[in-house]
């Protein structure tokens, strides 16, 4: 079958089922959206096994607790949330808001996180009454079927449609290019080529920017071993896939030497010397890229890559000394791997500029760390980088709104902004894929207004 008549068939039967449920009620729609989360937290070994037996990315065990942790949060969070019919009504601003669905989303997803993605984009999409469509990445095409398929089977089970989940089986770019054209609004999340191709589809788009995790340690903060542990279980997690992993970390002078102790004591193999350091810059990238030799592999085996020789098997974390930022350092970049470069500053204010040149070189609009219990270097921070997220102490993982102890919405797509070319600076949720119409009466006994009030000092 020609690609163009393939894509306009799916289309086409994704609207169909699109249109079934936006008669849909609330109770009906949330017993969809619990059925599909259920569905994939009950299958979460056999889908993270699928995943890292098909990409040969992060582990199985990580897999699984980012099901678990997706789920879980994603339900918790939308259950309960008006999304559809009335969801506001404003007596003193005389508005009725009506929330409606924007119809048949497209969803691009990565290797990276196949049946997470599509999972997350899945559940905000029917919650506001749409259908989705999943592009996988070829290299997780099977996976992600599997992901889709289930949750078509609760879907069905809860009294919806069939196909208001559907996937391309066998993607290629000719058919998530013209896939982009068909839909109505695209979801993407992968690499700048992906987001900027999404774009330019000529469709509403949300986009997600690329990572590049700055850390400030602080000479402020409360446990020097909690942070640095911290750190390791948020970069080695799933062996450095996640964008929200740490990248290059500031470390204050008046505590390096006990920072660094804590790193190499809880599984991190440091390196100082720039012979070393070097082998490693000269091989982490190739053409510009991420060498994906490297990508997605433990911190041993990326050794052994490099040609760094004598790592410990059950080392959690490489770390190397930079001394400079931006274009001149090009360990300043994302690694999507369990390595981590650190810096030592003798002023926070720098720290943060150093951390400021490599966001706005790759990462910008994306998400910063800060270990510290100073009210003004918090303050201080958050004001200068430009990232969407400030994570302050806890892992950069916590930006994706996974806990349930900081106010972030749950997500699994992280808006950059127009740092990251994005079109929204903030999680990416449902409330995202739904219009919204608003009734607007007039506002009795508004006095009119008088020009020399409004503009009087």
């Amino acid at each position: 079958m020609e690609a163009k008549t393939f894509i306009k068939e799916i289309v086409a039967k994704s609207k169909k089922a699109q249109q079934v449920v936006e008669a849909f009620d609330q109770e009906q729609l949330d017993a969809m959206v619990k059925g599909m989360a259920k569905t994939i937290y009950d299958n979460r070994e056999r889908l993270s096994k699928e995943a890292h037996e098909e990409t040969g990315l992060g582990t199985a065990e990580n897999k699984i607790t980012k099901h678990i942790s997706l789920t879980v949060n994603q339900w918790n969070f939308l259950k309960g949330k008006k999304s559809t019919g009335l969801i506001k009504e404003d007596k003193e601003l005389a508005l009725l808001t009506y929330a409606k669905p924007m119809g048949v989303i497209g969803s691009l997803t990565p290797s990276t996180n196949p049946t997470t993605t599509a999972t997350h984009n899945a559940l905000i999409s029917v919650k506001s009454g749409n259908s989705i469509i999943v592009s996988p990445h070829p290299k997780a095409k099977r996976c992600t079927a599997l992901a889709v398929q289930l949750m078509n089977e609760a879907i069905i089970a809860a009294g919806g449609p069939e196909n208001l989940v559907m996937s391309i089986e066998e993607p290629t770019i000719e058919l998530t290019d013209l896939l982009m054209k068909e839909v109505d609004v695209v979801v993407a999340t992968g690499g700048f080529g992906m987001v900027k191709a999404a774009y330019s589809s000529g469709r509403p788009s949300f986009g997600v920017g690329q990572g590049n995790v700055q850390t400030l340690f602080d000479d402020s903060l409360e446990n020097i071993d909690t942070a640095v542990g911290t750190v390791i279980f948020n970069r080695a997690y799933d062996l450095g896939l996640p964008c929200t992993g740490d990248q290059t970390i500031y470390i204050p002078k008046t505590i390096a030497a006990d920072v660094l102790a804590a790193f190499k004591a809880q599984g991190a193999v440091l390196f100082d010397d720039e012979a070393t350091i070097d082998k490693f810059r000269k091989k982490a990238f190739v053409d510009s890229h991420q060498n994906l030799e490297i990508v997605g592999h433990p911190a041993a085996s990326v050794a052994k890559t490099v040609g760094i020789e004598g790592v410990p098997e059950e080392t959690k974390l490489l770390l190397f000394k930079v001394e400079k930022a931006g274009k001149d350092e090009p360990l300043a970049k994302e690694i999507l791997c369990p390595v981590v470069r650190y810096r030592i500053y003798e002023d926070f204010a720098d720290a943060v500029e150093w951390a400021r040149t490599n966001l706005l070189m790759e990462g910008a609009g994306h998400t910063a760390t800060l270990f510290s219990t100073s009210q003004e270097r918090i303050r201080h921070a958050g004001a200068r980088l430009p990232v969407g997220r400030v994570m302050v102490n806890q892992g950069g993982a916590s930006a994706s709104g996974g806990p349930i102890n900081n106010g972030l919405e749950p997500t699994i797509s992280l808006g950059c902004g127009s740092w990251g070319n994005n079109s929204i600076s903030e999680n990416l949720t449902y409330h995202h894929l739904m219009n919204v119409t608003r009734v607007s009466s007039v506002i009795p006994d508004v006095a009119p207004l008088d020009p020399e009030k409004v503009f009087e000092d």
